[in-house]
């Protein structure tokens, strides 16, 4: 399975919130997406699915330590002098743009995108190892 199919799989099982699902087939790597609104016609799911069986049911992004939680990181490794304005942007719903526009003005774009391609490989492989997954 490819690492950036995952890292998207997570994400949107997290910004599903609850309604949103993504399964890993043990056998072929192919990631199943499932919603409320999207059933993935490409990859259809066989009619039975067993608990601990051919698949593995993706985290959301956040229970990888990634999302708002890997920003906070960045955030306090390299804007000790912004923890007030972190603060601000981060008690707010969606703070992504706000801190990439942060970055941007203290020009520390280039170092989140390397710190956050990093963390992530990171956090998935891992998980990949834990369930016996192989990754590209």
């Amino acid at each position: 399975m490819k690492l950036d199919e995952l890292e998207n799989a997570a994400i949107l099982v997290d910004d599903g919130e609850g309604s949103a699902k993504a399964l890993v087939a043990r056998d072929t790597g192919m990631i199943h997406l499932l919603n409320d609104e999207y059933m993935d016609e490409e990859a259809p799911l066989p009619g039975q699915i067993e608990a601990g069986g051919n698949y593995v049911p993706v985290p959301a992004a956040s229970e990888l330590g990634l999302g708002r939680a890997l920003m906070q990181r960045f955030g306090a490794g390299h804007l000790a002098g912004d923890q007030q304005r972190l603060q601000e942007i981060f008690a707010r719903q969606d703070p992504y743009d706000r801190f990439s526009r942060l970055l941007e003005e203290r020009g520390l774009l280039d170092a989140w995108y390397g710190f956050r391609e990093k963390e992530t490989r990171v956090a998935l492989e891992a998980w990949c190892r834990q369930h016996g997954l192989i990754f590209q």
